[in-house]
């Protein structure tokens, strides 16, 4: 008993130092949400936004705040906090802590913790690190063993959209911490609701199968719903970006 313990520690001891390394060189945003107290809306937003000229207006340390105008969440702010690095958790961060606490949360009526998230290089697309004026986000529950099904169609659906909407852009993040670990969100990031699509000589479907392989659309497409949970598996809001609120 007492060597199987051991092992098992062992094992546990491995496991995390294995974790730790491989996740060393990844990227991580973090997100908070906030909602603010009934009628001190434009107090929450000045205070935040002077908080984030302050501290947030780095590189390293770049805040985003957009809006949720849809759904349930309609006036609850999300906080984005993209381009770090796993050495940017040592930080010290307790004087910009202190300030929000000191002039920004008496202004709020309910707060999520922090979550924090790791970016997916194959989901990509037309990314420039310029905020966009609108989100859209997807936020989808994986289940286990399924996510190289969700990742091909996001992965090659995402090569055909960065050809026929260079104007939109796309992220997409992983959890890491702070939420479900099968759980992942898809940020599509445009400026205008209305466009003036182009005309080709394939459609969409037709494309894909000819780049990937025929009724590949039809199979990738159908396995990606099928590694979705069924019971809130997907969830979309709109977003829409706080001008304001920019660091700079």
């Amino acid at each position: 008993m007492k060597k199987n313990t051991l092992l098992l520690f062992v094992l546990l001891i491995s496991f995390s130092s294995f974790s730790q390394e491989a996740f060393q060189n990844w990227e991580y945003w973090n997100t908070w949400t906030y909602t603010p107290k009934a009628g001190m809306i434009k107090q929450f937003e000045n205070a935040a936004a002077e908080k984030t000229k302050k501290f947030n207006s780095g590189n390293d340390n770049l805040i985003v705040t957009y809006k949720i105008v849809t759904g349930l969440n309609n006036g609850t702010y999300l906080r984005i906090q993209p381009f770090q690095k796993s050495k940017d958790y040592d930080k010290d961060k307790s004087k910009e802590l202190n300030y929000w606490q000191n002039n920004v949360s008496e202004y709020v009526a309910k707060a999520e913790g922090q979550q924090r998230w790791a970016r997916m290089p194959w989901g990509d697309v037309n990314t420039d690190g310029t905020p966009r004026k609108y989100l859209t986000q997807h936020s989808y529950i994986i289940k286990p063993g399924k996510l190289q099904d969700f990742r091909r169609w996001q992965e090659r659906i995402g090569e055909i959209r960065s050809e026929r909407r260079p104007e939109s852009a796309r992220v997409i993040l992983g959890i890491i911490s702070g939420g479900n670990w099968q759980e992942f969100v898809v940020f599509n990031g445009f400026d205008k609701y209305e466009r003036s699509p182009k005309t080709y000589d394939t459609t969409w479907e037709e494309e894909y199968n000819k780049r990937f392989g025929s009724n590949s659309w039809d199979s990738d497409r159908e396995n990606s719903t099928e590694s979705i949970e069924m019971l809130i598996g997907h969830q979309v809001q709109t977003l829409e970006l706080v001008e304001s609120m920019l660091p700079n």
